[in-house]
Parts: C-alpha cells; sequence; structure tokens
C-alpha cells in the first residue's frame, strides 16, 4: 500500500517537470514477468483465498516473491533508479526471514496508523528479531491511505520516484543520472582547491559558534543570552550580502576571499581575548562581524563556478560545495563539544583561529587569472539589479525563494515547541529534529551531484517546494517520532536539491560579470524574510498550535510553488532562449 502513494507522487513531479510518463511503456524490462508473477501469489497469500494454506507453506511461498522480485530488481540495474529498489527490497527480505516469514513492526506505530492489528496481512507485531529494518514508521491515521512501512519501503519508493522521473524525462535515463558526475570538478586544481578552503572555512564558522554559545550559556545560564548570540550571528549577514552584492565584482574575488578569512581570524581573536577578560560585549561585536564577513565570502564562492568549470559542471561542482558545508557543520559542532568537554574555550577558540588562516591559505592558490575583476564600468549593484530585472526566470525563481526561506524560518522556530508538545521528545527535542533535517540536506545537496538540471531549474525547484509543502502538512499530522524524523530529513533532503538547483540556475542565466551582485541581492533577501518569519514565530505560536503553524508552513511553501509555476512555463522558455553567458576567459587549467 506504501508503494501507490509514492507512484503517485513520482507521477505528478514527472508531469511538473514536463516530462512524458508514457515512457515507461518503451522501456524494455528484464524480466518482466516476475513482477505480475510475485503480485499474484502476495495477492492469493495475504486475502481470503490463502488462508487454508500451511504456515510453512505460506512463509516459503512468502519469501519465494521477494526472490522473485530481487532477480527482477538485479536483471535491470543497468537504470540506475533500481538500485535503491533492490537494495530496499533485500532489507524487507532479511527482516522478513529473520522472523520467520513476517515483518517485524512497532505497535507503536500501527496505533498512529489507526491499525488494529496486523490480521490478514504479512506483519508481525510480536517479531523481534532485527525490528529496525521492520515496519517503524506510519502515514498518519487522517489520511485515507494510512499504512505502515519500513525503511526498506522508503528506498523502494525513492527509487521507483526515481525511475518514473526519469524515464520520464529522457529515453535514456542514464543521461539524467550519472554516477561519475559527481566526481568530474575535482579533476580541476582551482575547484579541488576553492573547495577545501571553503570546508577549512565551514569548520572553523561553526566551531566558533558552536563554542562561544556553549560557553555564554554556562557562563550565565540564560537562554535570552544564547538567543541575542544567535541573532548577532543571523542578523550581520543581510548587511554583509548587500555589501557583497555592491563589491563581488568589483575586485579580484581570491582578495574577498583571503581578505575576509584573515579578517575573521582577527575576529575571533577579539573574541578570544574577550571571553579572557569576561566582556561579554564584546563577544558578541566579535560573532556579529564574523558573520557579516562570512556573507562576503558565501556570495563570492558560487561565482567562481562558472570561471572554474564548463557549464555541464555546475549542479556537481555546487552539490560539492553544498555537501562541504553540511559536512563542516556536523563536524565543527562536534569539535566544538569535544573542545569545551574537554580543553575549555580557549584553546578551542585558538584552533578556530587557525582554521580561518588555513583557509585563507588554500584562498591564495587559487588561479589569478579567474580571480581579476570585470573591467566594464558598468558593473555595480544598481547594474547587477537591472540585469536581474531583466531576467523573468532567474527573478522568478529568487521570488519563490523568498517565500520558501519565510516558510523554512518559521519552522524551524517553531519546531522545539512541536518536538516537545507536539512529539512528547523534551527540551532535547530540537537537538534530534535539527540532525535529522541536517542529514537530509546533506543527503539532498549531495545527490544533486549525480543529476543534471538542464534547463529546467524552474520546473525542478517548483516540484520540489509543492513536495516540502506536503512533507510538511505530514508533519503536522503526526505524532509519532520516528515517522516525524523521517519526514524532517525527506524536507532536507528537498531542500537541499532545490539550494543547488537554484544555485546553478543562477550561474547558467546570468552575465559572470553580475554574479556577485545577483548573488549578494539573492541572499540578502533570503536572510531578511528568513529573519522575519523568526521574529513572527514567537506570535504565531501564542495563537495556535505548532501543528497549525507548521499547516500554514506548508502553505506558504505551496504558495512559493505557485509562484514558480504561475511564471514557470514562461521562465522555462526564457531560460532555454537566452543563450548561456560564457567565460570571457578559461582558468580550467590554472
Amino acid at each position: 500500500m506504501f508503494l501507490l502513494p509514492s507512484l503517485a507522487v513520482g507521477l505528478l513531479l514527472a508531469l511538473i517537470l514536463g516530462g512524458k510518463p508514457a515512457r515507461l511503456l518503451e522501456v524494455r524490462f528484464r524480466l518482466a514477468p516476475l513482477v505480475p508473477i510475485a503480485l499474484g501469489v502476495q495477492l492469493v497469500l495475504f486475502t481470503p483465498l490463502g488462508s487454508g494454506l500451511p504456515t510453512a507453506a505460506r512463509e516459503t511461498l512468502h519469501l519465494g516473491t521477494y526472490a522473485l522480485m530481487l532477480a527482477f530488481g538485479a536483471a535491470n540495474l543497468r537504470l540506475r533508479p533500481f538500485v535503491p529498489i533492490v537494495i530496499g527490497t533485500a532489507l524487507n527480505a532479511v527482516a522478513i526471514t529473520a522472523n520467520g516469514g513476517g515483518m517485524p513492526v512497532s505497535s507503536v506505530a500501527l496505533r498512529a496508523a489507526g491499525i488494529v492489528s496486523g490480521t490478514g496481512s504479512n506483519l508481525s507485531p510480536h517479531g523481534h528479531s532485527l525490528r529496525l529494518l521492520g515496519d517503524v514508521f506510519a502515514l498518519p491515521s487522517a489520511l485515507p491511505l494510512a499504512n505502515v512501512f519500513s525503511g526498506g519501503d522508503v528506498l523502494i519508493a525513492l527509487g521507483a520516484i526515481a525511475l518514473l522521473v526519469t524515464v520520464s524525462l529522457e529515453p535514456s535515463p542514464d543521461r539524467l543520472l550519472s554516477a561519475g558526475r559527481m566526481t568530474r570538478p575535482l579533476a580541476t586544481r582551482g575547484f579541488r582547491t576553492l573547495l577545501l578552503g571553503k570546508l577549512v572555512s565551514e569548520v572553523g564558522d561553526w566551531l566558533t559558534t558552536a563554542v562561544l554559545v556553549g560557553w555564554l550559556y554556562n557562563e550565565s545560564r540564560s537562554t535570552a543570552q544564547v538567543a541575542l548570540l544567535i541573532l548577532a550571528r543571523l542578523v550581520p549577514p543581510i548587511l554583509g550580502s548587500s555589501v557583497a552584492a555592491i563589491v563581488v565584482d568589483r575586485v579580484s574575488k581570491r582578495r574577498v576571499l583571503v581578505f575576509v578569512e584573515l579578517a575573521r581570524a582577527v575576529f575571533v581573536a577579539g573574541a578570544l581575548a574577550a571571553v579572557a577578560t569576561g566582556e561579554h560585549k564584546l563577544v558578541f561585536v566579535a560573532v556579529a562581524a564574523s558573520g557579516g564577513l562570512a556573507a562576503l565570502s558565501n556570495a563570492a564562492m558560487p561565482t567562481l563556478v562558472p570561471v572554474l568549470l564548463p557549464v555541464t559542471q555546475y549542479e556537481s561542482a555546487n552539490a560539492a560545495l553544498g555537501l562541504a558545508e553540511n559536512l563542516a557543520m556536523a563536524f565543527g559542532a562536534a569539535c566544538a563539544g569535544l573542545a569545551l568537554t574537554s580543553f575549555g574555550v580557549v584553546p578551542a577558540l585558538a584552533v578556530d583561529i587557525a582554521t580561518f588562516a588555513v583557509a585563507a591559505a588554500f584562498f591564495t592558490r587559487l588561479p589569478r587569472l579567474a580571480m581579476q575583476p570585470s573591467r566594464q564600468r558598468s558593473v555595480g549593484l544598481l547594474a547587477g539589479v537591472r540585469h536581474l530585472a531583466a531576467k523573468r526566470g532567474v527573478l522568478v525563481l529568487l521570488g519563490a525563494f523568498a517565500a520558501a526561506t519565510a516558510a523554512t524560518g518559521l519552522a524551524n522556530a517553531t519546531l522545539p515547541r512541536f518536538a516537545e508538545e507536539g512529539l512528547g521528545l523534551g527540551p532535547g527535542g530540537y537537538c534530534f529534529g535539527f540532525a535529522a533535517l541536517a542529514v537530509g540536506l546533506a543527503l539532498g545537496e549531495g545527490s544533486m551531484g549525480f543529476v543534471s538540471v538542464g534547463d529546467s531549474a524552474g520546473r525542478w525547484i517548483g516540484g520540489g517546494l509543492a513536495l516540502m509543502a506536503g512533507l510538511f502538512t505530514l508533519l503536522a499530522l503526526t505524532q509519532h517520532v520516528p515517522t516525524a524524523l523521517l519526514l524532517l530529513a525527506a524536507i532536507g533532503f528537498v531542500d537541499g536539491t532545490t539550494d543547488i538547483a537554484f544555485d546553478t540556475a543562477v550561474q547558467r542565466e546570468t552575465d559572470q560579470q553580475f554574479h556577485g551582485a545577483v548573488f549578494g541581492v539573492a541572499s540578502a533577501a533570503f536572510r531578511t524574510t528568513m529573519t522575519a518569519a523568526v521574529i513572527i514565530a514567537p506570535l504565531a505560536n501564542d495563537l495556535v498550535p505548532a501543528g497549525r503553524v507548521l499547516l500554514f508552513t506548508g502553505f506558504l511553501l505551496a504558495f512559493a510553488a505557485a509562484i514558480t509555476w504561475l511564471g514557470g512555463e514562461r521562465s522555462d522558455r526564457a531560460l532555454r532562449a537566452e543563450p548561456t553567458p560564457q567565460p570571457a576567459h578559461s582558468a580550467r587549467n590554472g
């Protein structure tokens, strides 16, 4: 039953992305008769038709159907979406085999789905072996097709969706998904240098934030002080992004990156001195200054991808940069916790200063030719805004993302209350939820390294935002913890794919001489809408339950998706009609 909604989602996404699902009929699957045979046997086993069969025969036949499905999947691995399908089927088969022919199921998941018992099915509420591979997730009982499902089912569903989408978009799905696409940018020395510098810099950024948040709370025992410190980190990048829109296109990008890292090292040194002297106010100043400078760097980095790499590698390069950012977030936060526990705040900040110095050293090795500023006098913020206004497709995507960031900001500020009250996870619930989001975000951004968005970024983003709206609606309806965490990871995954699609669209469809202005304006807009949503969130949570706030988040995301759809066809036609800006020079071998 869980597969049916997945097929519906895959069909809807295929249509949104402009595909032709009828192409599925043209694919020649190997060993195709095995599928109706397996499904037919299961239909007999788990209906009154099979009630008279001996238990041993039922178990043997049930496992035999999985063997047939595995054989079918293995025979079609040339189609890459079959990889998760085969893995998911194998996981389900292992769980069923370990429990004597029945799928272990969580009784809590059964209640969450509104299912009285597993009678008449292959569910085994008393199965204890490999329970984590069993049906531990549940669609909310409020849905008409509510049911329990396993991690293996999730992989099968993802593979089915990917198969429908890829086959619908192209006669040969191998052109859309390529295993080797992710590593191609790494063959360029300049990009490897940029990637390593970003990785080290982001580790330092998260080390700074996490260490100082932990230190401040330990010193003050005040959540208000911690919230103020976080705002000091979030708000200045709005100004920093605005400055980036003015300066990044007018000066050497290499110098911008090196200057930012060295300046952040100085400000962290100031924070270290403030910690040593107990001057809390100076810590806030140092964090604010570091955050504002980081916005300059974040606006400059994506502008280098079109200079260092050919257009066919933009998605993979952006995915690698996004994956590095998320890995650095996890590693930096973990190192901060270890450092505070074992060494204290002063040694941790000293290490942090070193990370910015190392990142600056990497950036000094970027190719000189690729880092030169534009020589055209027309380059500047106003010229960049005029250029953006003339790019209807990119402007539509920017508006959609501004609405989407407001929605995610509102959801992020509501998540602590929802985790504690709706899910009963207690004060630490936000940490678990945020971790699930971060894992999904990293996987989503990383997966885009294997995908070619091409000139359909508007459709891709519109479909992603619509899918996120549905996921937030499901999240608002569920009170089942494992399902909620899975949904949060799924939200992060889809969010990560749309982030990469947006960056790629900007790089493809705007002139390189205006990339700094466009990325700076976009970053300032997104941070402004997110900050506004965070400020509004406490009022919204005072008026309505957390679940309704999440439902409203889904509505905002649906609105953002509608923005892309209303201008979507015209936008994508405009993107396809406009020539893709090409580099004025090549730095790919430098």
